[in-house]
């Protein structure tokens, strides 16, 4: 994950990565080693400053999303 993140992060110049549904739900347990794996990743300068987070909406994270993303569609 901590890769995929980095790999990311790397491409779209992201100062943060959200992680939602239930695994956010983890809480320390995925987010401690996550961060720590992040470190070794993201060796690029700019990427020093990426923030990983739970996402704020937890398990409806996705729905509301798809929902934004219909929305946007119609327009």
């Amino acid at each position: 994950l901590a890769a995929g993140i980095a790999a990311t992060a790397t491409l779209a110049d992201l100062d943060i990565a959200v992680v939602g549904g239930g695994v956010a739900g983890a809480g320390d347990v995925l987010f401690d080693p996550l961060r720590r794996s992040l470190r070794e990743y993201a060796t690029l300068s700019y990427l020093r400053r990426l923030t990983v987070a739970p996402a704020v909406m937890g398990t409806d994270a996705g729905l509301v999303g798809a929902a934004a993303a219909a929305i946007a569609l119609r327009s």
